[in-house]
């Protein structure tokens, strides 16, 4: 889920008294349902749908902000894949590393990388760096 200014973002409820034959508007990448498109006391569904336009969002994984929602979904989305295709055998190693750790992230990375060679064999951890890069 993206973060709107740093902070979890609600979705909009469905609201109760929905009729099964009533037309709605969906707000295509969250599902959100609206009653109305653009009565000017009530345009809820075009609010929405401009905020989620805007470079507001900050993707939860990654961090990298100045984005839209799609954008920080996509992204996130993108980062969860990733990280499950890291093989289980160097997920403890590499959590053992990184965990409370106050260096800096590309001393981190050399720490991780170090202990990645010394544990796999040479043609299985280059298969491994062209999956993540993939």
């Amino acid at each position: 889920m993206p973060l709107f200014k740093r902070k979890p973002f609600d979705l909009a409820k469905p609201p109760e008294d929905l009729e099964p034959s009533e037309l709605v508007y969906q707000v295509r990448f969250t599902k959100e349902i609206f009653r109305d498109y653009q009565y000017p006391k009530l345009k809820e569904y075009l609010n929405r749908i401009n905020l989620y336009r805007q470079r507001v969002w900050m993707c939860k994984s990654t961090g990298k902000s100045n984005l839209t929602y799609e954008e920080a979904m996509v992204m996130e989305k993108n980062a969860i894949q990733k990280v499950q295709q890291l093989p289980n055998d160097l997920v403890a190693p590499a959590l053992r590393i990184i965990q409370f750790s106050k260096n800096q992230t590309t001393t981190l990375l050399t720490k991780a990388l170090v202990v990645i060679l010394i544990r796999l064999p040479l043609p299985s951890f280059l298969a491994c760096i062209l999956r993540l890069l993939i």
